[in-house]
Parts: C-alpha cells; sequence; structure tokens
C-alpha cells in the first residue's frame, strides 16, 4: 500500500480548511471525524494515493492543531486556528481567480472581522483578493454573495489601511533608530540640539559632563510629555554619552519608562539600555513587563475586532 505524500498534498492544511469551513457553514463549535475522514477519503482517491482507514486515522491524531474528544468530535484548540484557517481558505481560492469557487464560499453567513483580518494579513503583499471582488459587486445582485463581497470589501480596505499604516511608522522609527545609533557619541564634538523651547548649548567648557548629561536627561523628560515619538528619545543617548550614570541610576530609568507612554518606545528604550548593560536589572524587569503589557493589548485588540 502506497504511503501518504504529505510534502507532495499538505494534506494537514487541506485537513485545517475544510474543517474550519464546514463548522463556518453549520455554525457548530465542533466537527465530526468522520465528515474529515470522508473528505481525506476523497482526496487521496483524486490524488491516487492508497489509504485504509487506519492511515486517515492517524493523520487525525498527529495534527497539533486540533482535538478530538471521546465521540469522535473535533475541537480546534482555540477559536483563532479556525478563523486563521478559513481566511487560508479564502485567500488561496481568491488566488485561484475562478469565480465559480469565489461565488461558492461567499454564498454564507458574513465572516467575522477575525477572519477578515487574517485574510488582510496574507493579502497584504499580493493584493489580489479586491478585484474579484469588485466584478461581483459591479454584477448584477446576489443574495449573500453580493453581500459578502461588499462586507469583505469594506473590512479589508480598512484593516490593510491599518496595516500599511502600521508598517509606515514601523520603517520610520527604525530609520530614526539607524540614524540615532550610527552617530558616534563618543567622539569629541558639539551637541546642539534644539527642540521647540527646549535649547541645550553644550559647547560650553565651563559645564562638565554630569551637567550635560542632567540638561539633556531632563530635556528628554520635557519632550517625551509633549512628543512621544521616537526621535524624543535622542537627548537620553546623548546623556548616556556624556555621563554613563545618568540613565543608569534607578530612578532616572524609572522616570524615563513612566514618560515614554508608547509601549513599542518604552520597549525600544529598554532594549538599547540592555544592549550596552546586559546586567542593568531595572531594564530586564521593564522589559519583561512591557512584554506582557503588549501580549495583552494584542489579544484585546483581537477580540474587538471580532466584536
Amino acid at each position: 500500500m502506497q504511503k501518504l505524500q504529505l510534502s507532495k498534498i499538505n494534506i494537514n492544511l487541506l485537513i485545517l480548511m475544510e474543517m474550519s469551513w464546514q463548522m463556518w457553514k453549520t455554525e457548530k463549535a465542533y466537527l465530526s471525524s468522520k465528515v474529515i475522514l470522508s473528505f481525506l477519503a476523497r482526496i487521496c482517491s483524486a490524488k491516487g494515493i492508497l489509504a485504509n482507514k487506519s492511515d486517515l486515522e492517524n493523520l487525525l491524531n498527529k495534527n497539533s492543531s486540533f482535538k478530538m474528544d471521546r465521540n469522535g468530535n473535533l475541537y480546534f484548540i482555540d477559536q483563532y486556528f479556525m478563523d486563521y484557517f478559513l481566511a487560508k481558505r479564502l485567500y488561496l481560492t481568491f488566488r485561484k481567480l475562478k469565480m465559480k469557487g469565489i461565488h461558492k464560499l461567499l454564498n454564507a453567513r458574513c465572516y467575522d472581522n477575525n477572519v477578515l483580518y487574517f485574510l488582510s494579513v496574507l493579502d497584504q503583499k499580493t493584493n489580489i483578493i479586491h478585484q474579484p471582488l469588485q466584478k461581483i459587486i459591479q454584477n448584477e445582485y446576489i443574495e449573500k454573495v453580493t453581500e459578502n463581497a461588499l462586507h469583505i470589501y469594506c473590512r479589508t480596505s480598512k484593516f490593510k489601511q491599518s496595516l500599511m499604516d502600521e508598517n509606515s511608522m514601523k520603517n520610520k522609527q527604525n530609520d530614526t533608530y539607524m540614524n540615532i545609533t550610527n552617530v558616534n557619541l563618543t567622539q569629541n564634538v558639539d551637541f546642539s540640539l534644539e527642540f521647540k523651547n527646549n535649547t541645550i548649548n553644550t559647547t560650553n567648557s565651563s559645564v562638565d559632563d554630569k551637567s550635560r548629561a542632567a540638561q539633556f536627561f531632563n530635556c528628554g523628560i520635557n519632550l517625551l510629555k509633549e512628543n512621544k515619538n521616537f526621535e524624543a528619545l535622542e537627548p537620553f543617548f546623548v546623556a548616556k554619552a556624556l555621563d554613563p550614570d545618568c540613565i543608569k541610576a534607578a530612578n532616572n530609568l524609572a522616570i524615563v519608562f513612566k514618560n515614554l507612554g508608547s509601549i513599542n518606545l518604552a520597549k525600544q528604550m529598554a532594549q538599547r539600555v540592555l544592549l550596552e548593560e546586559p546586567d542593568n536589572n531595572r531594564a530586564k524587569e521593564h522589559l519583561k513587563y512591557l512584554n506582557k503589557v503588549e501580549q495583552q493589548f494584542q489579544t484585546k485588540r483581537l477580540e474587538d475586532l471580532r466584536k
């Protein structure tokens, strides 16, 4: 008996996409393993692969994305798995540009925001889903199909714009970070920064490095209160170059994190400090806390999208 050629037909992905589709259609949180086994038998037959029931059951038992209860019902380990693989099925169908298959998937209840968010992520670089959707919208009205096309087109447009704005901001922050880190702050050069009303003249040789560092540090705090972007971190890096103990002090570092406001900025600041001072425990504690907060924020964001 020929073995299942998993690498050639990617059968695990087919199982997950079929599960998500069947569960979406039936509006149930589970699916009978008999349905999937029947689906697998058809796939293997179409691909010319000989497999008995035991072979197919082994496939289900090895998959870690879902679990099976005593009654032989299959459940995704998390709702987001179902949402993602349903979006994956939609995306692959759109990519084939077969209108019959697209109509079949649209002839269903409206897809929720989680599914459409994942669909937007999958289509972020290819931009292939909107063209067939436009054709459906422009053609004669078909119940469910046209409604779903409108819904998907509008929601994914918003999600994709949001993703573009996010990436644009990250790129800008990364560019700024590279510009700052490429400057050799240890050289004996004049630092003259002018930020709105916060002007510091560092060319005065009568002012020692510790005093100048304190000036930069205070300037940075004022900037963060007014303008929470990565450029506002520059005074802290200059202050650190002038006096390493300025930001190393636990109370000063706490003030920086308190005023950063943005999780992204705070993480970048912590990572920058740890890069130069791997044993800075205060920075380690803040980074651990920020990662936890960021995870909670992302979970809440996905929950809000589902509403």
